[in-house]
C-alpha cells in the first residue's frame, strides 16, 4: 500500500463490526513489533473511550513528551465508522509532515476503553456502545498507516505511564523497576483496570487480567453495562454515581434544591465532582452515596491486595479526581479488612496523570519497543 506520509491514504472504511474492508493479515495472529533502536523520530498514541464518544491523538518525542495534540468529543454515541472517520481526520492533522521535523513517526499505540485481546491486536467489545465486536483494530491501523501500531485496554495503558512515568516511578531508578507490583484502577464511566508486573502490562490467559470493573461485590446489586448484575462498575463509576444521585434525590426536595444549586437548570447533569462535594457539605443523600461507592470499592480492593500483594493502587478516572475525601476514607477501610501481612507497605495514591492518563498511556503502548 502506498502512503505519503501524514497523509494516509485510508481504505474505504466498510464492515466495521469484525471485519474491514482491503487485505488485512488473519485474525488472531500474535502481535509483534520488534525492538527499535533510535536516537529520533516520533510515536503517535490514540485514545478511543469506552462509548467512542471521546477520542484524542497526540504526537509524542522519543522521551515521551507530547509536542502535539487533538481531541474530539461527540454528544451521541457514535457508530464505528464515525469514529474510525474522526480519527482518520485527526491523524493526517497530527501526522502532517510540517510537525515532524525530527524523524518520523515509528509507532502507533492505541489505548481502547473496552476489552481488547492485546496479544491478537483485537477489540473484542466496548461495553459502552456497539459495532466494535472481534474489531482488528491493530491490522486495520498498521495496514492503513504502514506503521507497526500496538493496541491495548486504555487502564492497562495508563497503568503502564504510572510506571515508567507517574505515580509509580522513582526517580533516579529504572522506571521500569520502580514498582514491582502496581495495580491501577480507572474509575471513569465505566471501570477498568490494570496490572503491571516487574515493568511489564499482566495480561492473564485471554487478557481480562485486572478488569475490576466487572468484579461481583453485591448481592441483588444494580445492572451492569455487561448486563450483569452487581458489578462494582454499577455501583461505583462515574456514570453511576451520578445516576444513584439523581435518583435517590427524587424523595428528597432538599437534595433537588442542591443538584439545581451545583448543576444548574440541568440536574441530571450532575457530575461526580458535585456529588462529593455536596456530600462534604452534608447532604444526607450524597453522602449515603459516597459511603456506598467507599465501602464496595473496598471490598474490591481489599480481595484483590489479598490475591496479588500489590506495592501500590493507583487510582485514577472522573471519580478519583475528588481527591482525599474519596483516597484517605478508602484507604482505611482497604487496611481494615487486610489481614496485616498484605497491606504492610501498601499505597493507595491518585493517578499522577489525572484526565490525560490514557492518552499518556497510549504513548507509552507506542514506546514499549523503542529503545
Amino acid at each position: 500500500m502506498s502512503t505519503q506520509f501524514g497523509q494516509p491514504q485510508w481504505l474505504t472504511l466498510e464492515g466495521t463490526s469484525g471485519k474491514s474492508s482491503g487485505s488485512l493479515s488473519p485474525v488472531g495472529l500474535t502481535r509483534t513489533t520488534g525492538k527499535l533502536l533510535a536516537t529520533q523520530g516520533y510515536v503517535v498514541g490514540i485514545e478511543i473511550s469506552g462509548s467512542g464518544t471521546r477520542q484524542s491523538v497526540a504526537l509524542a518525542d522519543l522521551g515521551g513528551n507530547i509536542q502535539y495534540q487533538v481531541r474530539h468529543s461527540l454528544e451521541n454515541v457514535p457508530d464505528t465508522k464515525t469514529v474510525l472517520s474522526l480519527i482518520q481526520e485527526m491523524l493526517a492533522d497530527v501526522m502532517n509532515p510540517e510537525r515532524l521535523q525530527n524523524g518520523r513517526v515509528l509507532r502507533v499505540g492505541v489505548a481502547v476503553g473496552g476489552l481488547v485481546d492485546a496479544t491478537h491486536g483485537i477489540v473484542r467489545t466496548l461495553y459502552h456502545t456497539h459495532g466494535w465486536n472481534d474489531f482488528p483494530l491493530q491490522d486495520y491501523l498498521s495496514e492503513r498507516l504502514d506503521i507497526p501500531c500496538i493496541i491495548d485496554n486504555n487502564a492497562n495503558a495508563a497503568a503502564l505511564a504510572e510506571v515508567q512515568y507517574g505515580a509509580a516511578s522513582v526517580k533516579g531508578q529504572n522506571p521500569r523497576n520502580a514498582e514491582r507490583v502496581v495495580l491501577y484502577i480507572g474509575l471513569g464511566r465505566g471501570i477498568g483496570g490494570g496490572l503491571v508486573i516487574n515493568g511489564k502490562i499482566f495480561h492473564g490467559e485471554t487478557c481480562i487480567a485486572g478488569e475490576i470493573g466487572h468484579v461481583f461485590v453485591k448481592e441483588n446489586g444494580p445492572q451492569c453495562s455487561c448486563g450483569s448484575y452487581g458489578h462494582l462498575e454499577a455501583i461505583a463509576s462515574a456514570q453511576a454515581i451520578s445516576h444513584a444521585m439523581i435518583e435517590h434525590s427524587e424523595a428528597h426536595p432538599e437534595t433537588v434544591a442542591a443538584l439545581r444549586r451545583v448543576a444548574g437548570d440541568r440536574p441530571d447533569n450532575i457530575t461526580t465532582d458535585q456529588v462529593f462535594m455536596l456530600a462534604a457539605e452534608g447532604n444526607e443523600v450524597a453522602q449515603s452515596i459516597v459511603q456506598n461507592v467507599q465501602t464496595y470499592v473496598g471490598i474490591a480492593l481489599a480481595n484483590i491486595v489479598q490475591m496479588i500483594n500489590p506495592g501500590v493502587i493507583i487510582l485514577g478516572g472522573q471519580v478519583a479526581q475528588a481527591g482525599d475525601v474519596f483516597i484517605k476514607p478508602l484507604q482505611a477501610r482497604v487496611l481494615a479488612l487486610c489481614p496485616a501481612g498484605a497491606n504492610t507497605s501498601l499505597r493507595i495514591i491518585q493517578s499522577s496523570f489525572g484526565s490525560e492518563a490514557n492518552i499518556v498511556g497510549a504513548v507509552t503502548l507506542a514506546l514499549q519497543d523503542i529503545e
